[in-house]
């Protein structure tokens, strides 16, 4: 059997094996999903889809409500249809083949006011819903201002109105995230689980984003934003207020994930899509596949969750506030899923490539050697990108134009592909290199309070994760659902790899010899010219 097949096989029977002897307790959390309704936001998002299939698989609802517009020609139920064919589906759809009658799409749309509903869908949510996550956001570090606004400001405001008309609400989740306050002034320092001041106050914001034309927006942003390092999580912090204001006598809580990562097991490991692979992914992925040799990290923790860990904290949020609420403990309350207890060092790139493990689950799929290293410079970054990434994507790019070659396929050009992910480095280079210490109090108190049956049902202690287990099966997620070579043929990406590190060695061998004879002739030159 492929190495890559047999350890998520071994992952998914431990985490078969815990399941099937919980599931004989009583479960507080199933009990209070059982014949619920509940409204999500940002459905068709990358933790919205895995938050989705968590809620039918494992929790008994009533009935879902996805709200969702149309894009790219589809109407929103053939969005959500396509959806369904995603293989984070699979073990859902074996169980349950009929799971998706459950589900009702409702057209809206987050950045509306209103959210985009009509007056009978909005009459139908307000009647029928028990639960709401918003989940929905922009998460485009490069957003405009005016669109971020829309969607993650006014949008939460909006979706909490939805919230003050529904009848019978039991809970409102609002997902955050970690880094709303990780601003320039806060750096090293502690994010607590508390509400802060807002940047700008939300209606202020709301009305510049509606009354001011986009490109005078546009030209003030860096003012506005200041200490906060892009339009995400300025807009971020100011949703809190939002939240903060509107749902002081509402039963809300608000969860802030930290940089979400692939299924460690549910509903199959390692799984992600196409939208999650940006920031650490997007560096494993490239880095797997021979592509990216140099990342540019600082010495510090970074702070990473899986996904269904991430949303096992959303439904566990909202059954204790349910609780809370109906003690009269109706102060919203904050749940960060902190670093402190997500220890994965900065050698991210290094320990998976370096990894004597890390060999064996080789994609056959790779175009070059496997190799890297990381650094916190700018300047050797640049360096080392030009060394490592622009001269043999120049060369490759050559190569492959004047002769018949076949290009690896996705890979138009070499250099515009090295361009895109010297943009990204840059963009979360921010995140990787400076440090927040994420205070946990409030949701390692929630962990512990819940029963084993429940702790193994809705898992999210992170303090128990084996991290280079957990990268191996982040390497074959990769594999599984973004490279898709199959899990197969490991063996093959293996000797592939002895290959293409003598090819490696042998270009930088020519490389700097065609270079250092260059420099010994251009000074021989110079000197006969003195």
């Amino acid at each position: 059997m492929d190495s890559a097949l047999a350890l998520e096989i071994e992952q998914v029977s431990r985490q078969k094996a815990l399941e099937e002897e919980a599931l004989r307790g009583e479960s507080a959390v199933r009990q209070f999903y059982a014949g619920t309704t509940a409204l999500i936001t940002g459905g068709t998002g990358f933790i919205g889809k895995q938050l989705i299939e968590k809620l039918l698989r494992s929790c008994d609802v009533k009935r879902l409500y996805i709200l969702a517009r149309s894009k790219k020609g589809l109407s929103m139920e053939e969005r959500l249809q396509l959806q369904f064919k995603d293989p984070v589906y699979d073990n859902l759809r074996s169980q349950q083949p009929d799971f998706a009658r459950k589900v009702i799409p409702v057209e809206g749309d987050i950045s509306e006011l209103g959210v985009g509903l009509n007056d009978e869908d909005r009459m139908k949510l307000a009647q029928e819903a028990n639960v709401i996550f918003h989940v929905a956001a922009t998460t485009r570090f490069e957003e405009p201002l005016k669109k971020a606004t829309f969607i993650n400001v006014r949008g939460t405001r909006e979706i909490m109105e939805l919230a003050k008309c529904c009848k019978n609400l039991r809970s409102f989740v609002h997902v955050s995230t970690a880094f709303f306050n990780a601003t320039k002034s806060r750096i090293n320092h502690t994010i607590e689980e508390k509400f802060y001041e807002s940047p700008v106050p939300p209606e202020v914001m709301i009305q510049l984003a509606e009354t001011v034309e986009e490109c005078r927006l546009n030209a003030i942003t860096a003012d506005l934003i200041r200490d906060w390092p892009n339009t995400y999580c300025f807009t971020k912090a100011i949703a809190e207020d939002v939240v903060r204001t509107m749902g002081k006598a509402l039963p809300v809580a608000i969860v802030r994930p930290p940089v979400v990562a692939c299924t460690l097991n549910e509903p199959t490991p390692g799984w992600l899509d196409m939208s999650s692979v940006i920031g650490p992914s997007g560096i494993l992925l490239t880095a797997g596949l021979g592509v990216t040799h140099v990342v540019l990290i600082g010495d510090i923790t970074i702070a990473l969750a899986p996904v269904d860990y991430v949303n096992n904290t959303v439904l566990a949020t909202a059954w204790e506030t349910d609780k809370r609420f109906k003690t009269n403990e109706k102060e919203s309350k904050i749940y960060n899923i902190s670093n402190s207890r997500c220890t994965l060092e900065k050698n991210l790139l290094c320990d998976v490539l370096h990894h004597p493990n890390t060999k064996q689950y080789a994609t056959p799929k790779a175009v070059w050697y496997c190799y890297g290293f990381e650094t916190g410079s700018d300047v050797v970054f640049w360096l080392s990108t030009w060394l490592l990434h622009y001269i043999p994507a120049y060369v490759a790019d050559f190569v492959f134009n004047v002769t018949s070659m076949k290009r690896p396929e996705g890979i138009k050009s070499f250099v515009k592909m090295y361009e895109k992910i010297y943009k990204m480095s840059l963009l979360y280079g921010y995140f990787l290199r400076n440090q927040w210490n994420f205070v946990d109090d409030n949701t390692v108190a929630m962990l512990n309070q819940m029963s084993k049956t429940d702790r193994i049902l809705f898992n999210f202690d992170i303090s128990k994760i084996d991290w280079p287990r957990y990268m191996l099966i982040w390497c074959i997620g990769l594999r599984k659902f973004i490279v898709k070579d199959g899990l197969k043929d490991s063996e093959y990406g293996m000797k592939k790899q002895r290959w293409l590190k003598i090819a490696h060695i042998s270009f930088y061998t020519l490389f700097f010899g065609v270079v250092f004879s260059l420099l010994y002739l251009a000074c021989r030159i110079f000197m006969s010219v003195i």
